[in-house]
């Protein structure tokens, strides 16, 4: 009898004050909204570095014929901008010769620091270059793109810059490069956007707590001479709060429902549709399962439903005297 009659309350609750019920349940599901694409959002860092941080291989190029004049361009582009200058590690007009490749392949496969190395040759890295840019092939002759060291480093976090400052002044070395930049910055824009999603979660989170907080405020005060007859007739301050408090966490429990959905959709036009191929072809960006979306909207329900429970106990012991 008494749980028909705490659920008949919360029924005639909600029905008087409909319009403020649909309000915080859509200003709770924007708010959950954007705490699990947060969460959706650090799971897919997660996956991006689990994939990669044992893949990275870093790329040591050779000298070309115009990687002379390119260095010292360079090196007066960071004099003009007070930065440190590196040393000319190519000769003009030529490329690295059989003697300084052998030594530079060598000095690789003895450093401690190296777990393997693979050359690649100008007329392989020109067979590759076509490959990958075919709208650039036509364009592309030997001697366009420089011979190469792939080399797999056994901590690439904690060697690359060691590796790069020892090979970067090594004669027939035009440049070392580092994929982890490449991948730095795709996670730095995921993270911005992650930290986007909690600013915007932040504010409107605290606009559905002041709604419930005021839809509590008016509900307790349309209801006023019931709950003073349930007091009178012995019910205890919890059993004439539990109606008010019950509203307010159906009212986030459905609003995190609709925010999953909003989690779904937005995980499927970015990751599926915008970001499809390389996604789902060539799986450059880990793509995210329905469990991972389900988590990440779980969580913010959950984090909906406590807000909310806390929110009503809160403004009825501080503010509503029932």
């Amino acid at each position: 009898m008494r749980a028909n009659f705490v659920l008949s309350g919360v029924a005639t609750g909600i029905r008087r004050n409909a319009t403020m019920t649909i309000a915080l349940v859509l200003s709770t599901a924007i708010a959950l909204g954007f705490v699990g694409a947060a969460l959706l959002a650090s799971k897919e860092i997660t996956k991006f570095r689990n994939t990669y941080q044992d893949k990275l291989n870093i790329s040591v190029y050779l000298c070309t014929k115009t990687a002379y004049d390119k260095q010292l361009s360079e090196n007066d582009f960071a004099r003009r901008e007070h930065h440190a200058t590196r040393p000319v590690t190519c000769a003009k007009n030529e490329i690295t010769t059989p003697a300084q490749t052998a030594q530079i392949r060598t000095q690789l496969e003895h450093d401690p620091m190296v777990n393997s190395v693979r050359y690649i040759s100008e007329q392989q890295a020109l067979d590759l270059g076509k490959k990958q840019q075919p709208t650039l092939a036509s364009f592309l002759k030997l001697g366009d793109l420089p011979a190469s060291f792939t080399v797999n480093l056994r901590d690439i976090k904690t060697d690359y810059a060691r590796f790069a400052a020892k090979y970067g002044q090594i004669q027939g070395v035009d440049t070392v490069n580092n994929q982890i930049a490449t991948i730095d910055a795709l996670l730095s824009l995921i993270d911005s956007a992650r930290w986007f999603s909690v600013a915007i979660a932040l504010v409107v989170l605290v606009a559905s707590i002041l709604l419930i907080g005021n839809t509590i405020q008016v509900a307790a005060a349309q209801r006023r001479n019931e709950t003073s007859i349930m007091r009178l007739v012995g019910a205890s301050r919890w059993m004439t709060e539990l109606p008010f408090m019950l509203e307010a966490v159906i009212a986030a429990l459905i609003g995190g429902l609709i925010s999953i959905g909003f989690v779904a959709v937005g995980k499927y036009v970015l990751l599926d549709r915008i970001l499809g191929a390389q996604t789902n072809k060539n799986g450059v960006i880990p793509n995210l399962s329905v469990n991972d979306v389900l988590v990440a909207g779980g969580g913010g329900l959950i984090v909906g439903v406590v807000l909310s429970a806390l929110t009503a106990f809160a403004t009825l012991r501080l503010y509503v005297r029932l």
